[in-house]
């Protein structure tokens, strides 16, 4: 399969729903930029909520680039709220799948990022506190 988020340079826009821990849903929208380096790739992406006051949330991953061969690898997120998270991204078919947690152990989740086509993909996902839902998203994410 060849992907093109996220193994290839690009901006994405998103628009989609997030879940609270309780369920509240609020409409999100963002962007997603994958920029490609010799020694790194970063993803920043950026999520605004669609409310009359949006709230912005941003994230920065520094990803280990993908040695020929391999279908997984790391990636390393800073944030305040949860400290370093450390994850792989794990390309399996048609998806690319992320499992990441805080270096504590107490904050963990998990991506499904699902091809649809070059320019359109799928994500879902969800964060723990131990065995506490904190957050569950699901977007659309498509090439600007």
């Amino acid at each position: 399969m060849d992907h093109t988020f996220l193994l290839k340079e690009g901006l994405w826009r998103s628009q989609g729903e997030y879940f609270d821990g309780a369920g509240a849903l609020t409409g999100v929208e963002g962007e997603a930029h994958i920029r490609h380096y010799p020694d790194k790739w970063v993803y920043e992406g950026v999520l605004r909520t669609r409310t009359s006051a949006p709230r912005e949330s941003k994230n920065l991953y520094e990803i280990q680039p993908f040695v020929a061969g391999n279908f997984a690898t790391a990636w390393t997120s800073k944030r305040a709220s949860f400290g370093t998270l450390h994850g792989r991204f794990i390309v399996v078919g048609d998806a690319i799948l992320s499992a990441y947690e805080s270096a504590t152990g107490r904050y963990r989740g998990q991506d499904t990022i699902l091809r649809r086509d070059e320019r359109h993909y799928s994500a879902r996902g969800t964060l723990l506190d131990g065995g506490k839902i904190l957050s569950a998203w699901s977007f659309e994410l498509r090439l600007a």
